[in-house]
């Protein structure tokens, strides 16, 4: 396993622990810590995701790397403080850009069988964000937790990697 995986699904497993946490501590406007917690969190997730792509891109194809990029430009520009510009929620519009991402590299992985729980979470966590405008917050907070979830899971996963099975490959440990 490379270095950057390495990095990446520890980065995962700690910023999808971390968001997991965050679905139960309420927003507070202008919370100088939350913000900062929001940007570990955001952070970790983009490297995360970084790792998590590269220990599956030999595995995917197209759609993955697509939705791949399509993420992590949703990721990267939801790091920082939530800003309103022209009008624009540049928060709600990156989670937007970010699920859409999740969406086309979760199906690609199931299509090649790597990592399905976590791409099976991430879909969730997309249907939950979709089921909030019906449901409500319920569903927000849900949908942050799944979306943790699967993160957590893809780097504990990547993390266990052949040392926990020793003829094991990158490969089939995260099937």
């Amino acid at each position: 396993m490379t270095t950057l995986i390495r990095l990446g699904a520890a980065a995962a497993l700690m910023g999808g622990g971390l968001r997991i946490a965050a679905a139960f501590i309420p927003y507070v406007s202008g919370s100088a810590w939350l913000e900062a917690f929001y940007t570990v969190i955001d952070a970790c997730l983009l490297i995360g995701l970084i790792g998590i792509y590269l220990s599956v891109s030999d595995r995917v194809g197209r759609l993955g790397l697509a939705g791949f990029i399509i993420a992590a430009i949703g990721q990267g520009s939801i790091i920082g403080p939530d800003a309103t510009q022209f009008g624009i929620d540049f928060y709600l519009a990156g989670s937007l850009v970010l699920l859409a991402g999740l969406t086309l590299l979760a199906v690609d992985m199931l299509g090649a069988g790597v990592m399905r729980p976590a791409a099976a979470l991430w879909l969730f966590a997309v249907s939950l964000a979709g089921a909030s405008a019906v449901v409500g917050e319920t569903a927000v907070l849900a949908a942050g937790a799944a979306l943790g979830g699967a993160f957590a899971y893809a780097g504990a996963i990547l993390l266990a990697g052949p040392a926990a099975n020793p003829k094991a490959t990158i490969a089939s440990i995260a099937d």
